[in-house]
């Protein structure tokens, strides 16, 4: 059987930057372990599957499957506009239907912050899991869950982000969140640009993500349940450390309103398109 599918650049400044992405708009899903298997034989690090009318949503990864992406829903949304003509109000999440929006070539989705609570470990503890100094942990580390329940660390500098090199069964046993996904964002603020690096893990290695929304979101959610000042517009950066040929900076747009309402954005790309037979 084929599959067809779009390759998308998502977070990305330009066509050839930011996180690339498969969406793929079905009629119905397939069996789990078919979108599995396509995802990894396009070997991306995330692919989503979309029903045409909008009714559900999965999101894959070679290493498991994700049950909130904001890069996903806005490829998915993305790929829906490309194939049908009309880019959807919402898409369904976890907790109800996520609304979406674009404007000239920025998509985005809404997420809003009602549940935090304060990590299991201490600042040692967390400051080992991350490979960095403890002295460079500043603020209050918080789990924050907008879609997918992942751990946030704010540190002193952008140097402390970028030599951030986390333990996988550390990071697997501090940042773990029921969904046999330990997530872990570390991210640095100055003024309203922010440095952010995202880590997931398993037991026995640890994947990067330079595209990460769902992060951007918890961000949001852990800007909210510290007090910061509404409304608040913050330019996030990811990346850095992907060592390629070309940047595949991401640069993705956090706005909070003075409603609470996390939105998260950037540009989207379409930039090929294919098929894949199983």
């Amino acid at each position: 059987m084929q599959y067809s599918f779009f390759l998308i650049n998502g977070f990305a400044e330009r066509r050839g930057s930011g996180a690339p992405l498969a969406a793929f708009v079905v009629d119905a899903l397939p069996d789990e372990t078919t979108m599995r298997q396509l995802a990894y034989q396009l070997n991306l690090p995330e692919v989503v599957f979309v029903t045409r009318n909008a009714d559900a949503i999965h999101i894959a990864t070679p290493q498991f499957t994700l049950p909130f992406s904001g890069l996903s829903l806005l490829a998915a949304a993305t790929a829906l506009k490309q194939e049908t003509g009309r880019y959807p109000e919402s898409l369904p999440g976890r907790y109800g239907p996520i609304q979406l929006s674009h404007d000239d070539d920025t998509c985005w989705f809404r997420a809003w912050a009602e549940r935090t609570h304060p990590p299991t470990a201490g600042t040692m503890e967390l400051a080992t899991a991350l490979g960095i100094d403890a002295r460079e942990i500043a603020g209050t580390p918080l789990v924050v869950d907008t879609g997918l329940e992942q751990l946030l660390v704010p540190v002193r500098s952008r140097q402390a982000v970028l030599q951030a090199a986390p333990h996988p069964a550390l990071l697997a046993q501090l940042a773990g969140n029921g969904q046999h996904i330990a997530q872990m964002a570390v991210w640095h603020r100055d003024g309203d640009i922010a440095m952010l690096r995202f880590f997931s893990s398993d037991s026995f290695s640890i994947y990067e993500d330079f595209g990460a929304g769902s992060a951007v979101a918890n961000l949001g959610g852990w800007l909210l349940a510290t007090g910061c000042a509404l409304p608040c517009r913050i330019k996030v950066e990811q990346g850095h450390t992907i060592h390629r040929p070309n940047t595949r900076l991401s640069v993705l747009h956090l706005h909070i309103g003075a409603d609470r309402a996390i939105n998260v954005g950037g540009h989207v790309w379409i930039v090929g398109h294919g098929q894949v037979e199983l």
